[in-house]
């Protein structure tokens, strides 16, 4: 099944990689014209890493993620620590740490393994019909 998916960011990249390792010819539309730097990092929870393990980027993924063992909350006015957890029960229920990482690396990575042949760039989508 030909399948069209309108995005190459995180979800999008992620779930044409998905349907491509289930056999669909997976073709992404997006109207970026290139992935530059958007955001600073995000913080990918244990059932995200799981994910992208099962879509095959687990050395990937752990080689661009640091340790985040801890958590903390913190107030932006006065730099007061609010609270601060250990993530360590996280990790032991479901058997895989998470991992912060950088956004655009992410998405490169995501965009390289769906393949750069299958991505469009610079296209907007004005409407879709089967």
């Amino acid at each position: 099944m030909k399948i069209i998916i309108i995005g190459a960011g995180i979800g999008g990249a992620s779930a044409g990689i998905a349907l491509a390792r289930l056999g669909h010819e997976v073709v992404i539309y997006d109207r970026m014209r290139e992935n530059k730097p958007v955001g600073a990092a995000l913080s990918l929870w244990s059932n995200g890493v799981k994910v992208l393990n099962w879509l095959g980027l687990a050395d990937e993924v752990a080689a661009l993620g640091g340790r985040m063992d801890d958590m903390a909350y913190i107030d932006g006015l006065t730099g007061e620590t609010m609270c601060q957890f250990s993530l360590e029960p996280v990790t032991a229920q479901t058997g895989q740490r998470p991992y912060p990482v950088a956004r655009a690396e992410l998405q490169a990575l995501l965009m390289e393994t769906v393949g750069m042949d299958r991505i469009h760039l610079g296209r907007k989508a004005v409407s879709v019909a089967e």
